[in-house]
């Protein structure tokens, strides 16, 4: 028995099919309400009481007091925000409730009980509210967020020593945190993937990303990420992202506000939020210092006020809970962000540019009709083509060129000097000494062949939306093969997707015009830019951005390289885990639909985002003048508050939600 065989009966896949749960699973978030929040709530409701009949100086203290105390328990029921705000900007609003129960006190110690009691119980119970509200909508996203990590392997199979099986594996498993970028790794039928990587040996069917449902193939060169399932096959992978730079671990960094990977936005939200908390602190301490030492209570209720409503923690959770949720849910689908600065950028893209091919068909073209046109014989040419595009055979037209004299059970035949000339067609020396070549109009116009004598053919294969490819052999053209390649399914809903955003779809082709048209036609597409070399599609990303737009364009690692450095951000279908995986945004399908759905997600995630963060900067600009003014007082700020926090503080869940309703899964 080989070693691979040993270590497969060694690891028997799981019943189910199920994760392997090979780390710690984090402490899930305890259910109800917590008991800070019991116990303010009875304090509150003390204070309220005591408020009512504060007839005397102790009642009033005690009153005070009770609110006091409830702020305090609200402040250590949030006490998990002091990390994302900072500790100053935490303790804002409990000190803002403290100020308005002192306020409170010394108002009905001058005047009698009075509503001020009843104030500062109210203020110390929106503050309990708001740390409640903080946490229960925080669950939901944070268990999103838990979840991409839960389900990667904590162990990993390391290739067998001088074994000439490439797949065959050690016995031993070892911790996935000992793995480099640059080794490589074993996964066998029934485990999960623990490092993203390139597939470097093996042939295997699985479920390329933790909750997939339908399995993918994947074969040498194919990217695949951490969290992908073998479900039947071995794979050797080398190691391209290890640990926390793994493509679903990176989802949790998305609510950082500093980096080169931060959005703008939270950058943003991050300079508000802390001069905001200093400048609302110096402000109260200037309405403290301008007052008049006889009459305290007005200017502590001000100063309370201030504090009270400075919707801090509401900022944060606008600019980063829409970017966690879209980087959890787009995970969860295979949907890969490079980071909350290239999310940030997809959802400001005004124009999509893709070539058709492998995007919006399937790819795989096909010779449907060939037609002579001089006097050479068909078998003798398609023999010849079909050696000359062998060095083309990565390409589509190659394949079906090579395909098309299989199913003739016609044999290549020896060429010499076969070159491929991207975008454009081969060349090459037949056995005969006859200079061979093949390719689309303008390359056999650029190589002196003149194509009058198939213009008519080749015109009715585009007027019926098929690719003309002319075969000409020492300058004289002798065939037209006529290629068909089929819409891809979904090609039409994603499309419709984009235009559903007010996005400007643009293809970007090296083929033929008016077949070009026609399949753009078919999907309600009006601009073209056909006969396009490589790196003329670059120029074209370009010129598309400086007319105003912010360009998406959509494709594939090494064919639409030049497109997709010019871009904005780049989409690229298929290489998330390997290094062409790189761009703004990396698929883990070659589904157009996802992608447009990355768009889609990204879109909403700034809308919302930007919503929320108006809200939440407008609220503190009233509250700050009107505060500043003296014209506030604690229970008024308190319920503004309250009111900016109930749309900002559940944003992220409230968009999670969304994704679900509108994003059916493609796989």
């Amino acid at each position: 028995m080989t070693p691979i065989d040993e270590a497969r009966r060694a690891t028997p896949p799981r019943e189910g099919g199920g994760p392997e749960r090979s780390e710690p699973t984090p402490a899930e978030d305890e259910e109800g309400v917590p008991p800070g929040i019991w116990l303010g709530g009875g304090l509150v409701l003390s204070a309220a009481v005591l408020g009512l009949f504060a007839e005397t100086p102790t009642l009033s203290w005690a009153s005070a007091a009770f609110s006091s105390t409830a702020c305090l328990c609200a402040l250590w029921v949030g006490r998990q925000s002091a990390r994302e705000i900072g500790v100053f900007a935490w303790l804002l609003g409990p000190m803002g409730g403290i100020l308005a129960a002192i306020a409170a006190h010394s108002s009905a110690a001058a005047n009698g009980p009075i509503l001020a009691l009843e104030g500062a119980a109210l203020a110390a119970g929106v503050l309990l509210t708001r740390a409640l509200m903080d946490q229960l909508a925080q669950t939901p996203l944070q268990a999103a967020v838990r979840s991409l990590s839960a389900s990667l392997p904590a162990h990993v199979r390391r290739p067998a020593e001088d074994v000439s099986d490439p797949l065959a594996a050690d016995l031993h498993k070892l911790s996935a945190s000992t793995v480099r970028t640059g080794e490589e790794v074993i996964v066998l039928a029934g485990e999960a993937l623990a490092v993203d990587g390139v597939v470097q040996a093996g042939e295997a069917r699985v479920l390329p990303y933790p909750g997939a449902t339908a399995a993918l193939k994947r074969v040498p060169g194919d990217s695949v990420i951490a969290g992908a399932r073998v479900v039947r096959g071995a794979l050797r992978v080398l190691a391209t992202r290890v640990g926390d730079q793994r493509a679903l671990p990176r989802v949790k960094d998305f609510a950082t506000s500093a980096g080169p990977g931060a959005a703008q936005l939270a950058r943003f939200a991050h300079l508000a939020r802390t001069w905001g908390a200093l400048a609302t602190v110096l402000a109260a301490v200037v309405v403290l210092a301008l007052a008049d030492t006889g009459r305290l209570a007005q200017p502590l209720a001000a100063a309370s006020s201030l504090l009270l409503a400075a919707p801090l923690l509401a900022l944060r959770r606008a600019a980063h809970a829409p970017l966690l949720a879209a980087g959890a849910h787009a995970g969860a689908r295979g949907i890969i962000y490079q980071s909350a600065g290239a999310l940030e950028r997809s959802g400001h893209v005004s124009v999509v540019a893709m070539a058709p091919h492998r995007t919006l068909t399937e790819g795989r073209p096909e010779v449907v009709e060939m037609h002579m046109v001089g006097d050479g014989k068909a078998e003798s040419l398609i023999a010849d083509l079909a050696a000359a595009e062998k060095v083309a055979t990565s390409h589509p037209i190659g394949t079906a060129i090579e395909q098309f004299a299989r199913e003739r059970k016609i044999e290549a035949r020896e060429v010499r000097r076969a070159t491929y000339v991207p975008g454009r067609g081969v060349t090459a020396i037949t056995e005969n000494n006859e200079e061979l070549v093949a390719g689309n109009r303008r390359f056999l116009l650029d190589s002196g062949i003149s194509v009058a004598v198939a213009d008519a053919e080749a015109a009715r294969a585009e007027g019926a939306g098929r690719t003309p490819v002319f075969a000409a052999r020492q300058g004289r053209i002798q065939a037209i093969l006529t290629l068909e390649d089929h819409l891809r399914v979904g090609a039409r809903a994603a499309v419709q997707r984009m235009f559903d955003m007010d996005l400007e779809v643009v293809l970007l082709t090296g083929d033929q015009r008016r077949p070009m048209e026609r399949l753009a036609a078919a999907v309600d597409i009006e601009h073209v830019k056909a006969e396009l070399l490589p790196e003329e599609r670059g120029h074209a990303v370009r010129n598309l951005a400086e007319a105003g737009g912010r360009v998406a364009v959509i494709g594939y690692p090494d064919e639409d390289d030049a497109a997709l450095a010019a871009a904005h951000v780049g989409i690229v279908l298929g290489g998330a885990g390997g290094t062409g995986g790189e761009r703004a945004v990396a698929l883990v399908t070659e589904d157009v639909r996802d992608a447009a759905a990355a768009l889609w997600i990204a879109h909403a995630a700034r809308e919302q985002s930007l919503r929320a963060t108006r809200a939440a900067v407008g609220a503190f600009a009233l509250v700050f003048a009107a505060g500043a003014a003296g014209l506030m007082i604690p229970a008024v700020a308190s319920a503004l508050a309250l009111a900016v926090d109930s749309q900002c503080l559940s944003v992220g869940t409230r968009l999670l939600h969304r994704f679900a309703l509108r994003l059916p899964a493609t796989t």
